[in-house]
């Protein structure tokens, strides 16, 4: 519980300190050089605190104290970048094949009454929208967050990492993290009940957004210590150096 408290607090810091340059980074004008360096020192602010922040969850999930978490985490802002690289990656793909799908549905349900005389593919559709929502929202974050640690921790050449990533007990989960913390919170940001055009409204809506922030945050830290979780009685090794709990 207490490293689960740690890891959501590092992230809801860090949230709030992305989102705060982000929102500087969308309101400072283009109108001279120095706005356009000021936009991109600004851009660049944001995935250093983004990379610090992650970083400093995944150590902290793996048992490290916040001094080496935030120390390491700090000098690992490449690492991070290498990490994410594939995943990044590998949204594009999955999502450039969800367009694919949409574009060229009435050949798919073609091909499948022909096939098979199937006439209605609406359910297989479905399924396939949310096997894709799983794979960019739970495994492939969970590889992701592995192989980071395992960057961090200069335990890349090993195999453990891959192997903890594609564990049934971490998927399964990562999956319950998926469903109930991500996907179902999710539908509240699209439920509008009927309130008094007064504070109630406004305040209604901050609780239930808040409500959303605050269990993607938990859903997040738990993804994160059941990716990088360790063998009991393992050192934790950080770049440059090695550290044991």
């Amino acid at each position: 519980m207490r490293r689960l408290l740690l890891v959501s607090s590092t992230l809801a810091i860090g949230s709030v300190a992305v989102a705060a340059l982000y929102w500087f980074f969308l309101n400072t004008p283009d109108s001279n050089v120095f706005m356009l360096v000021a936009s991109a020192l600004l851009a660049v602010g944001v995935v250093g605190v983004m990379a610090v922040t992650v970083n400093a969850a995944v150590l902290l999930g793996r048992g490290a104290s916040a001094r080496v978490a935030l120390g390491a985490g700090s000098r690992g802002t490449g690492w991070f970048l290498v990490a994410v690289a594939p995943l990044v990656l590998a949204w594009w793909a999955i999502g450039r094949g969800d367009d694919w799908l949409i574009s060229r549905q009435g050949e798919v349900n073609a091909w499948f009454i022909a096939q098979f005389g199937w006439a209605d593919i609406t359910r297989l559709l479905q399924a396939e929208v949310w096997v894709s929502r799983w794979l960019r929202w739970a495994v492939l974050p969970v590889l992701t967050l592995s192989l980071l640690a395992a960057l961090l921790t200069r335990e890349a050449r090993r195999s453990g990492w891959w192997r903890r990533a594609w564990h049934w007990r971490t998927l399964l989960v990562t999956t319950a993290v998926f469903i109930l913390l991500f996907a179902l919170p999710w539908q509240l940001t699209g439920w509008r009940p009927q309130m008094p055009p007064t504070w109630i409204e406004p305040a209604v809506a901050g609780l239930r957004l808040g409500a959303v922030f605050l269990l993607a945050l938990i859903g997040a830290a738990v993804m994160i210590i059941a990716s990088v979780r360790r063998a009991p009685g393992a050192g934790l090794g950080t770049p440059g150096r090695r550290q044991h709990d």
